[in-house]
């Protein structure tokens, strides 16, 4: 969970014996090289359209009815950006002010371990910037309807999220967020796309022996197409502790 709150902090202690017996720690992105300004640098110039162009030309007359109806902004304020950067940038879903990055398994495990092993991250900067705007039309779209959908369902989706993780119930967490029939996949689809280039790098690390403890989002490990389920597709036996 890359964000909690702060009576849930506590379950965090859980991870410390996967912390001791490693000695390699591998992020999403290596934390100790991940600049969120150079991130914010590498999209911002991809978030809008040439000039000329705006959201209305580019996406469903029904998506266009849908922004406009639950905007808190101006027009002005958005029609120029593509959806993937209206997802990323203006989306705030109710009842998220309750949890906090600082309160997240990211930020526990590596005030933990920064001073024990070696870090690493499955992802680069470049790598994670490019996955949101290389997005075709029709998959920004997709990306910004189904996030739509998960802010719509917030705080409750939030508290049920928790509550599945807090279980280690992937296959709930699964059902709580993949596409509801001929509904929307772009958000899901995004998740998918980066665990497949993890799965390899995974592979990597298993193959060098060390103790590694590997930190990424619940959602990476969940659905016919996650982490944990292109792994044994690889030969690989996992257990759950």
């Amino acid at each position: 969970m890359h964000a909690l709150r702060e009576f849930d902090y506590s379950t965090l202690a859980e991870f410390d014996k996967a912390i001791n017996e490693s000695t390699k720690f591998i992020f999403e992105r290596d934390p100790t090289a991940n600049d969120q300004t150079l991130l914010w640098r590498k999209l911002l110039p991809q978030t809008s359209y040439p000039r000329g162009v705006t959201i209305q030309q580019r996406v469903n007359l029904t998506t266009f009815a849908l922004l406009k109806r639950i905007s808190h902004i101006p027009l002005s304020a958005y029609e120029t950006q593509k959806p993937w950067a209206i997802a990323v940038f203006n989306l705030k879903a109710q009842g998220m002010e309750t949890v906090n990055s600082r309160l997240s398994v990211d930020h526990y495990v590596y005030e933990r371990a920064r001073h024990r092993g070696e870090m690493g991250g499955l992802e680069t900067i470049d790598e994670f910037a490019r996955s949101l705007y290389e997005m075709n039309d029709r998959e920004s779209e997709s990306y910004l309807l189904q996030a739509i959908e998960y802010g719509q369902r917030s705080p409750e989706l939030l508290n049920e999220t928790i509550g599945a993780w807090k279980s280690g119930s992937t296959e709930r967490i699964y059902r709580l967020y993949s596409p509801r029939r001929n509904g929307p996949g772009g958000y899901w689809r995004w998740i998918e796309k980066r665990s497949s280039l993890w799965a390899p790098r995974l592979e990597d690390a298993i193959k060098l022996g060390k103790p590694t403890m590997v930190i990424v989002g619940a959602l990476h490990l969940c659905g016919p197409r996650g982490v944990i389920a292109q792994l044994r597709k690889r030969g690989y036996k996992l257990e759950q502790l």
